[in-house]
């Protein structure tokens, strides 16, 4: 008899959990009604706490500037080449690198930590060409006075046109050279055939001359003309700096608003028990 009632027995004395939680959330629940004054206290604290820093938070300006990497092409100007001046990704690496940050550092007459860690580069949305490339790309720069944020953009993007475009500007100078020599080869004709010496013969030939230099001429500015309005990157847009705040305003006063908030829950549930700890004799 006594083996069948022991197992409920100790049934019966087994602790149940689900009471044992109800207990413990209705303490909580009861210790949060009874001193509500602590969460809605940490609640306008913080957020008046949250005001005050966004108001005092810094102003900084940013200068943002769009460059054209331009679009190299084969000598018969039928081809897209890829080069480093195709790819977005190299006016990040030249906007961070060393030299680039001390150059534009020293134009804006500031020390280039200051540069350092607040530049950035992104390609232009809807400007995508072969390949998933871009020759449109923004260059972004903060700083806490505009001058220096402008004139730091600038002159980034100049260290960027400079260094994507050398094979274009090999290119240019060898056309202008091209067309300098087509220039003075039609004034040494044109000087022959006004000579009165100069047989039937002679003019026939020159003028033949005339009209295939005439022709390599026009190729050549035509070429250059490519070069310089395709190919060249340049800077599209001339930075200029704008003021941005370092902190929203909004976002300070909630973020600080519910940090409040959870202080003053923790101190209301702690409330109870930092005060027995506290009664506790020594």
């Amino acid at each position: 008899m006594s083996t069948s009632t022991e197992p409920r027995t100790r049934e019966r004395d087994l602790p149940d959990p689900d009471a044992e939680r109800e207990v413990d959330l209705g303490r909580y629940w009861h210790s949060l009604i009874q001193r509500w004054w602590l969460p809605v206290a940490g609640l306008i604290v913080g957020a008046v706490i949250g005001y005050l820093v966004s108001i005092g938070g810094n102003q900084v300006y940013t200068a943002k500037t769009t460059v054209y990497l331009g679009q190299p092409l084969s000598p018969s100007s039928s081809i897209q080449l890829q080069s480093q001046a195709t790819n977005p990704s190299t006016v990040g690496q030249i906007i961070h690198s060393e030299a680039a940050l001390r150059v534009a550092a020293r134009a804006a007459g500031m020390p280039v930590a200051k540069l350092r860690g607040h530049v950035a580069s992104r390609p232009v949305a809807g400007a995508l060409t072969k390949l998933g490339q871009t020759p449109l790309v923004l260059i972004t720069v903060t700083s806490q006075t505009p001058r220096r944020a402008q004139v730091a953009a600038n002159m980034l993007a100049r260290s960027v046109i400079r260094q994507t475009s050398t094979y274009v500007s090999t290119l240019i100078k060898s056309l202008q050279e091209q067309i300098d020599g087509y220039t003075k080869s039609l004034d040494t004709i044109d000087r022959s055939l006004s000579a009165s010496g100069l047989s039937s013969t002679d003019k026939l030939v020159a003028s033949f001359s005339r009209f295939q230099i005439v022709e390599q001429l026009t190729t050549a500015k035509q070429q250059l003309a490519v070069a310089k309005e395709v190919e060249l990157g340049r800077q599209v847009t001339f930075a200029v700096a704008t003021k941005t705040t370092a902190r929203s305003r909004r976002n300070s006063v909630i973020v600080a608003a519910l940090i409040g908030l959870l202080i003053g829950i923790a101190a209301a549930l702690l409330w109870d028990p930092a005060g027995r700890i506290a009664r506790r004799p020594a």
